[in-house]
């Protein structure tokens, strides 16, 4: 009774909310992803920023308090690889633009067994931002607990989001040569096991990078029902398996990032620390025949030249 006592006057005197202390899962880091009860306990907090980053479905129904982002406006278009990431101030424009406050506190929510709220938590932590979390499961949990659908539109005030750039969450194609064989670096290529042997070709040569090993990132969810993340021994084992450890630096890459960004997102939710993504991933990689690649479908290796 004393602790419990103890607990409340805490929350009384410090304004310690749900967040703080509802976590439900028992990952290490399991702060960053929301379940939908917790989500709905807390709709009415005005410190809340509610993210959909479907693709569609917005306007038939969506959670109450959720704005609409448009996933398009995370992509530099005038950057030679497809599908990289736009810069800093680009990036900070348009989070003003949809009201972003640096206090907020950001919940991000797809459809569930996608992508598309893990690449916004990406860029969302590259550009500085401190509390972003996900919706485990997505809309597609939150449907099937029944909850409470609005289709209101949302008056948006300009925010004042400031980018604190994290470059150590990014590296670029030569960062990534000069750490290929390095003992104390694991390349986690998270595309299908048919993308990594090179028999499912997305540029120019197919393959992957020396070195790299192969989890593909929804391996990490629920193959049945909702697609929420599998309990925590079962994916520790999965990256165990292949010799990707809390003590060795992971640097993550797909074939536009947006898979990596997923895995980035569970190795956090998992409490790895020394992580990046290889933005330009195999799109930049398998297009330059510089870059020294191993093709198993072929039984060979190009070293690049």
């Amino acid at each position: 009774m004393r602790k419990i006592a103890f607990i409340l006057l805490l929350i009384a005197c410090f304004g310690l909310s749900e967040w703080s202390y509802a976590q439900s899962l028992d990952y290490p880091n399991a702060s960053i992803l929301v379940t939908v009860d917790e989500l709905e306990k807390n709709l009415d907090d005005k410190n809340m920023y509610v993210i959909d980053v479907r693709k569609e479905g917005y306007t038939s129904g969506h959670i109450p308090g959720a704005i609409q982002f448009d996933m398009d406006l995370l992509v530099d278009n005038s950057h030679p690889i497809d599908g990289y990431l736009v810069q800093k101030e680009s990036f900070e424009k348009v989070m003003r633009n949809y009201g972003l406050k640096n206090d907020h506190t950001v919940v991000i929510y797809d459809q569930g067994g996608d992508t598309n709220a893990t690449r916004l938590f990406y860029a969302l932590e590259y550009f500085g931002h401190e509390d972003v979390k996900i919706v485990n499961g997505g809309f597609a949990a939150w449907e099937a607990t029944n909850k409470k659908i609005s289709t209101s539109k949302y008056n948006i005030n300009r925010g004042d989001f400031k980018v604190i750039e994290k470059h150590d969450l990014m590296m670029t194609k030569e960062e990534v040569k000069a750490v290929i064989g390095k003992e104390e670096v694991v390349l986690l290529d998270v595309r299908s096991p048919e993308e990594y042997k090179g028999r499912d070709v997305r540029a120019k040569r197919g393959g992957h990078i020396p070195s790299a090993i192969n989890v593909e990132w929804k391996s990490v969810l629920n193959e049945v029902g909702v697609p929420e993340f599998r309990p925590l021994d079962e994916i520790v084992a999965l990256l165990e398996e292949v010799g990707a450890s809390k003590d060795k630096k992971i640097v993550v890459y797909c074939q536009k990032a947006n898979r990596a960004s997923h895995m980035y997102f569970t190795l956090r939710l998992l409490g790895y620390e020394n992580l990046s993504v290889y933005e330009g991933s195999w799109e930049e990689w398998g297009n330059d025949p510089n870059m020294p690649i191993v093709n198993p479908s072929q039984s060979k290796s190009e070293f690049g030249r």
